[in-house]
């Protein structure tokens, strides 16, 4: 076979086939054959009449195209291996020649985009030098005691942060409408839970009460509700609010922090964990401006092709977790008060700015020659062996169904050091 490579704009690669007349007729045989064996002629078995019978029976264009569909693999391989082009979608195929004696085929691949690094080391972003405040840490210690705070009965009216256990029943112009009505229900006031303006009328109602509380649904609610006024006849059966418990040494005891005992220690601890989450959110911001300059900088010739597959890819995620929610992509959207036009055009900005980000930290990883050996991986599985107490054999049985993912975010994060440490 012959084929002629050529090189398009926008990293677009044309590769002309030529099937040699052999290769072609051997492979229109087998075509025959494959079709003649579902062939019937009275007098003779399946598959065992004569040739020129059988021949009379199909029609040539069926045999061309059995024979055609059999060899595009093939020659696909062929151009993938021997003219070693890496494709990064789906190719177009059109055949340009054919008849009994020839076969012409045009490929046209998405190859690697193209890019011409900018400046990506010696940059001035400016690197923030993070403090935890005494009102951080005061509000992350009172965020503790919340999260482990006993709920009690509330003889009282109930206030914001409260939880009332209630039954209700939504009607618009007296009538049930579908999903608004439940027994039992657990609502924190001030969870904004419900729709804007239903908590706040249960504030200042005790247990044993009954409430209508009258809302309108929003104008970016479903179609079946938007705008309209509701009724909602609520039962309360309980307040709860919240009770915390005292920060001592008892207390954090029972937190059981390996190595803390005393409220000193906690209080230690916890300021040392909000310095480093900050220096993480400080570090994930400034590497956020520094790539999106080092992408500006660079002149990338991207093909259409890879961002609209990663739109209709992202497309269809968004929809399978949509519809496990149990909406529809359109319900979704009045919600949100959006056209799918516009829906979509979001999809498309992210997936063009994460693709060209993707493909300039690949050519970075390609210029600094940076990869990940099996040494490294060794290094890896032995920390994070040591980190959740586990043997090494174990953390390899865990990562080996995705070494690959492990593999490159290792690469990743190698190239994020390398450019966090070369710029300002």
């Amino acid at each position: 076979m012959e084929r002629k490579v050529t090189k398009l704009e926008h990293s677009h690669v044309q590769v002309d086939v030529v099937v040699d007349e052999k290769t072609w007729k051997d492979a229109q045989e087998k075509a025959f054959n494959k079709l003649a064996e579902n062939v019937t002629i009275d007098g003779f078995r399946k598959g065992k009449a004569p040739k020129n019978l059988v021949k009379a029976r199909i029609d040539q264009m069926k045999v061309l195209d059995e024979a055609i569909n059999a060899l595009l693999p093939k020659i696909y391989e062929e151009i993938l291996t021997k003219d070693q082009i890496r494709p990064f979608a789906r190719p177009t195929v059109d055949v340009t020649k054919v008849s009994d004696s020839e076969l012409e085929v045009k490929f046209v691949l998405v190859t690697a985009p193209e890019v011409e690094l900018g400046a990506y080391k010696g940059l001035e972003i400016g690197k923030k030098a993070v403090k935890v405040t005494k009102k951080d840490l005061e509000e992350a210690l009172e965020g503790t005691l919340k999260e482990n705070a006993s709920l009690v009965l509330k003889e009282g009216e109930a206030a914001m942060g409260d939880i009332v256990v209630m039954d209700f029943a939504g009607k618009i112009n007296g009538e049930l409408f579908d999903g608004g009505s439940a027994q039992n229900h657990e609502l924190e006031l001030g969870s904004h839970q419900f729709i804007p303006g239903f908590e706040e009328q249960l504030v200042g109602h005790k247990a044993g009460e009954t409430v209508n509380v009258n809302v309108t649904f929003p104008e970016n609610y479903t179609e079946e509700l938007k705008g309209k006024p509701a009724v909602f006849e609520c039962k309360i059966h309980e307040v709860k609010e919240k009770k915390l418990p005292e920060l001592n040494d008892e207390f954090v005891k029972e937190l059981k922090v390996e190595g803390i005992e005393t409220v000193e220690a906690f209080r230690a601890r916890k300021e040392e964990d909000l310095k480093k989450q900050k220096e993480l959110e400080a570090r994930r911001e400034y590497m956020s401006k520094l790539i999106e300059e080092i992408v500006k900088g660079s002149k990338i010739d991207l093909a259409d092709e890879i961002v609209e597959n990663q739109v209709e890819s992202r497309k269809e995620d968004m929809v399978k977790r949509i519809e496990q929610s149990g909406l529809t992509l359109e319900q979704y959207l009045q919600i949100l008060g959006q056209k799918e036009e516009q829906f979509v055009a979001q999809l498309r900005e992210q997936a063009l700015k994460e693709t060209k980000e993707y493909v300039v930290l690949e050519e970075i990883a390609k210029v600094e020659k940076v990869e990940i050996t099996d040494a490294d991986l060794e290094f890896e599985y032995a920390k994070i062996a040591e980190q959740y107490k586990m043997k090494v054999e174990d953390v390899k049985k865990a990562l080996a169904a995705n070494l690959g993912e492990f593999r490159n975010n290792l690469r990743m994060q190698r190239i994020d050091d390398l450019l966090y440490n070369e710029n300002k």
